[in-house]
């Protein structure tokens, strides 16, 4: 695609288009790339790469006007590999348009109140069993431990109950992901998106015992007599039944749809519940209104579901946590369809559009004292925040992540289990680092688990 502004029309500012150096500065530094062209040129910054020409949003108008009032002339692009594990367009793929609608229909049907009653409870138990598992004075590898704890909630609401499952299947197709993102930005990446690649490859061998699983769930979904209030449950039953205007192919899109969404619902709450023993244990007095409002509402008997409902403070937390370390520090990349004018400039056709929240999070003009760790600002019927995308962790309709109702539940439910009996401290005083795995972090987060009672 051209990818040349129209005579007498302006791009937005931005660096000399010095692809490679552009290149190795945001190899060496990926979110710090994205401050310094904010720091520099504003609130929308047009860029070279190796692969074209990229535009980067860090103003919420803009942002708006790109993600919700023009969809249509920014089509979300994720790249897919010939040999990767979700084959079919599912939500996240599906252009804007009919389908996209009816596919959306379909999955927040899913939410109804009881079928969300059910996830807190899988929620609520599972944080239960995450907590009983740490001992006193042990020093565990965090990120590990909630990989563990997300995956056993997620694959409960998603696929149903009695799924004996390790996370390896999760992280090798969540691996493989975020490496296509990578692939997608190389020059000749349609020819190497033609190649058996080797993250490819293995992820399809690993999730062999998860596609086990999500057909045999399938097939348990349509038995007459079924119970199951799994999110799967609700695709097949939802389409066979003829409850919605959209109707999958073949059980392979019912598990890649599922797939999508798990992985976008497993990322987020490994993400943000990894955070957890850093912040809290720099700011011991956030620390400790949390732990008063979990003793405060469930006192000495086990929470309840009904209890996250409770947890404002919690919740305040898990908002704030997402503010400072959005799971996505871009989003999903859209393509401008034609030459379209956002904020006075004209971004040409072609151009890979990136908003980006960990920019946009941060705005001092947005965010008082942006930097800081306040989940207070959550509270009290404050204007939080004070322009509805300047708070993007999960994109914005009409593409918002659905598996957010998820997410929550068990971002909430972890942090209050660990509440209730622990102290986590970190060994280390630098943040995790970005990286490729679950939640985008990369090795161990080593942590000394102490005991309330201490």
């Amino acid at each position: 695609m051209k990818q040349t502004a129209t005579p007498g029309r302006q791009l937005p500012p931005g660096p000399p288009p010095k692809k490679l150096q552009n290149m190795r500065r945001l190899a060496r530094d990926y979110t710090g790339f994205f401050h310094w062209l904010h720091e520099h040129w504003g609130g929308i910054v047009y860029f070279n790469m190796p692969d074209g020409g990229h535009c980067a949003i860090f103003d919420p108008d803009l942002a708006e006007a790109v993600l919700v009032q023009k969809p249509e002339l920014f089509q979300k692009v994720c790249p897919a590999n010939a040999f990767e594990v979700i084959q079919c367009p599912a939500l996240a793929r599906t252009p804007y348009g009919d389908d996209h609608g009816r596919l959306t229909d379909l999955i927040v049907t899913a939410f109804t109140p009881e079928r969300i009653a059910a996830f807190k409870r899988v929620a609520v138990s599972e944080a239960s069993s995450f907590s009983d598992e740490l001992t006193a004075g042990s020093t565990v590898d965090f990120r590990a431990e909630v990989e563990r704890f997300t995956w056993n909630a997620l694959t409960t609401t998603i696929l149903g109950a009695g799924r004996d499952l390790g996370p390896g299947p999760g992280l090798a197709m969540l691996k493989a992901a975020k490496l296509g993102f990578i692939v997608f930005a190389l020059p000749g990446y349609k020819l190497i998106s033609k190649l058996p690649l080797p993250h490819d490859l293995k992820a399809r061998k690993t999730i062999k015992p998860l596609d086990e699983a999500v057909y045999d769930s399938i097939r348990k979904a349509r038995d007459a007599d079924s119970q199951d209030t799994s999110l799967i449950a609700h695709m097949v039953q939802a389409t066979e039944r003829g409850e919605s205007d959209w109707s999958f192919g073949n059980d392979s899109e019912i598990r890649d749809e599922a797939y999508a969404i798990f992985v976008g619902a497993w990322d987020s709450a490994a993400h943000v519940l990894a955070y957890v023993p850093h912040f809290l244990s720099r700011n011991p007095s956030v620390r400790e209104r949390l732990e008063e409002e979990v003793d405060r509402v469930a006192g000495d008997r086990p929470l309840g579901a009904e209890d996250l409902e409770r947890l404002p403070y919690a919740e305040a937390v898990v908002n704030e946590l997402l503010r400072l370390q959005p799971p996505a520090p871009l989003l999903v990349p859209r393509r401008a369809m034609s030459d379209t004018e956002v904020g006075g400039y004209v971004i040409p056709e072609g151009t890979l559009v990136e908003v980006v929240p960990h920019v946009m999070h941060r705005r001092v003009d947005y965010w008082s004292d942006g930097e800081e760790f306040k989940p207070e600002r959550w509270l009290g019927g404050q204007a939080c925040p004070r322009h509805a995308h300047s708070y993007l962790p999960y994109g914005a309709e009409p593409r918002a992540c659905r598996g957010i109702p998820l997410a929550a539940a068990v971002m909430v439910a972890g942090l209050a289990g660990l509440a209730r009996k622990w102290r986590l401290e970190p060994e280390s005083d630098e943040l995790p680092a970005d990286g490729l795995e679950v939640g985008t972090l990369s090795g161990p987060i080593l942590t000394k688990v102490v005991s309330r009672a201490e």
